[in-house]
């Protein structure tokens, strides 16, 4: 009975344990970003259909935590000499390899299926955005190019297509002008993130930007980037009204402002405040445009 007992807690805190370290490898703070695009594709086109949003929201949670798991296994070496991923699982041994792999094609797989609850494009979309972060970001470009996280970027915007789908079944030049600004938001987040951990990078061998790149071009390039990124901005306000443009305005300005400050003194500092500031812009600017689709 006590052999027994013993056995069933061990099983259970083992569950228990994988569960956490797989929450782990999943990003979550990416997941949730990447939930928001998908929403606010969902309501841009203004037809409220809670299935179908719930549909998407789990195809796009499960498929998302599977292209990051798939990530983390196939860069595991990289993750061992970067002080920021030193200690995640699968670098400490609690998962392996093989195992990471397995499991995130299968949630990968899964999210996919899910996403034909929907429709045939939705689930293309959440395809479409596991596949270009595992095969085109991580296999194929992060570790030959610089361009990695610009083609990455397609990712995101695959997350917002496929919230547009659920709804519409369609893809249209709205869905279109929301997938290019989280496109155009991604380089200058992930490059200023890139500046700041730049001997992380270097250590890896990752040709990151500023890892290739003199300090001053890179935060020039970030500026550049997001400065790019703005037009898409505002544009949507054709669709989301003039609340969300004047919003989109002021925050375009901060975001701009940080560019500057970053490109006067590109220090790890200034990245990192400049980084710190382009997770919140892109979500707001999201939740507004749910909430002004709502109204």
């Amino acid at each position: 009975m006590r052999t027994t007992l013993k056995t069933e807690i061990k099983l259970a805190t083992s569950i228990s344990a994988r569960l956490i370290y797989y929450a782990k490898l999943s990003k979550p703070r990416i997941i949730w970003l990447l939930d928001l695009a998908a929403l606010s594709g969902a309501f841009l086109s203004g037809k409220l259909m809670p299935l179908n949003i719930i549909a998407v929201l789990i195809g796009g949670t499960l498929a998302s935590a599977g292209s990051m798991i798939i990530n983390e296994g196939i860069e595991i070496d990289k993750d061992k000499v970067m002080k920021r991923t030193s200690k995640r699982p699968t670098v400490m041994g609690y998962v392996s390899q093989k195992e990471a792999i397995y499991v995130g094609v299968a949630l990968l797989t899964l999210g996919t299926l899910a996403g034909l609850l929907d429709n045939l494009l939705t689930s293309f979309f959440i395809l479409l955005g596991g596949l270009v972060y595992v095969l085109i970001y991580t296999v194929w470009l992060k570790p030959r190019s610089p361009l990695n996280i610009v083609i990455g970027g397609l990712a995101g915007s695959a997350a917002a297509w496929a919230g547009f789908a659920s709804t519409t079944s369609s893809f249209t030049i709205s869905s279109l002008l929301l997938g290019l600004l989280i496109f155009m938001w991604t380089p200058g987040h992930f490059w200023a993130l890139a500046l700041k951990f730049k001997e992380d990078y270097s250590r890896a061998g990752i040709p990151m930007l500023p890892v290739i790149m003199s300090e001053t071009f890179s935060a020039k390039m970030i500026a550049v980037s997001n400065a790019l990124m703005i037009p898409f901005a505002l544009a949507l306000s054709i669709y989301s009204g003039i609340v969300y443009g004047i919003v989109a305005a002021v925050l375009s300005a901060i975001q701009m402002y940080f560019s500057i400050r970053l490109m006067k003194n590109p220090t790890g500092e200034e990245a990192w405040r400049s980084f710190k500031f382009s997770s919140p812009y892109l979500a707001i600017l999201l939740i507004l445009i749910i909430i002004t689709r709502l109204i």
